[in-house]
């Protein structure tokens, strides 16, 4: 890619916890992890804009073993020049089976669950990141919401939960959660990606995530009229991200269809049965 062109970085590297992947060994001796990692964070800092920002989701690794990921990522970025501006809580309100104690009612060896994890954003040689005022689309009442960084947003239900057995196995007898065939481990939420968007880059500003998976960012960034590149080793995830991209657009265009022209009418009012079906769907899965 070349230097200088990327505005906004956002990822969520491999956790390293033995999540399957389509291609990655996420199982590396801890310092391996870190400095494995550092070849990918040298080339974010050559490609981002100066004033250009990285925000990076991690979480805590384990529990019994605890390893201060956050932390030591945190260090070897700021070992590279790159500037923290922030930390940002995303509480996902995951904790549904307290099994996992440590000493039960006692101070002996009592352990602390996580119920959250961090979004680092971290700047490019400037605090200040260029742009044209009229392209910044963020609402009054988003910035307002979104600079509280304690952001409470559900996860990608059944994405994350790999995660969390990660920390903790099932119990005995229990059989593993069922996982998506064509799905990724670890998915963030829309709604995440949204936000750090609209809070930290203008329209048509080029969005990268060179951990794409099935491809969140680049869809979120197309979603918001921003330009994407989506990297991943695995063809599968690539596949799958374009297919949501495509997707995205179409509907986006679909919704472009201006509704009080006549000849115009039978396609609005498909996008309109469809807007109707999916939000019952939407519905019944909250429930």
């Amino acid at each position: 890619m070349p230097a200088e062109s990327v505005h906004l970085a956002i990822t969520s590297p491999p956790y390293n916890v033995g999540l399957e992947y389509d291609s990655h060994n996420d199982k590396m001796p801890y310092e391996e992890y870190l400095q494995w990692l550092v070849p990918f964070w040298k080339e974010l800092k050559r490609v981002l804009v100066p004033g250009g920002r990285f925000a990076l989701n991690i979480a805590p690794t384990s529990i019994k073993d605890f390893k201060p990921v956050h932390y030591d990522m945190t260090t070897d970025l700021k070992k590279l020049g790159f500037i923290m501006r922030t930390e940002i809580l995303w509480y996902k309100q995951t904790i549904r089976r307290r099994t996992a104690w440590g000493s039960w009612k006692s101070p002996r060896n009592p352990h602390v669950m996580p119920s959250w994890e961090y979004v680092l954003v971290f700047s490019k040689g400037s605090w200040t990141l260029e742009g044209n005022k009229s392209d910044a689309d963020i609402t009054g009442e988003e910035f307002i919401k979104y600079s509280d960084a304690f952001w409470q947003i559900p996860p990608e239900t059944r994405g994350r939960q790999p995660f969390l057995n990660s920390l903790y196995p099932p119990r005995q007898g229990r059989k593993t959660p069922e996982q998506k065939a064509e799905g990724h481990p670890a998915p963030f939420p829309e709604e995440l990606i949204y936000r750090l968007i609209k809070f930290y880059s203008y329209r048509d500003n080029v969005v990268l995530d060179p951990f794409g998976g099935t491809g969140t960012v680049a869809t979120v960034a197309a979603r918001t009229g921003r330009h994407y590149v989506h990297l991943d080793l695995s063809k599968k995830y690539c596949d799958i991200s374009a297919k949501r991209v495509a997707a995205e657009l179409k509907q986006m265009r679909l919704d472009e269809i201006p509704a009080d022209q006549p000849e115009n009418a039978p396609a609005t009012a498909m996008v309109a049965e469809a807007k109707s079906k999916y939000a019952v769907r939407k519905k019944a899965k909250r429930k």
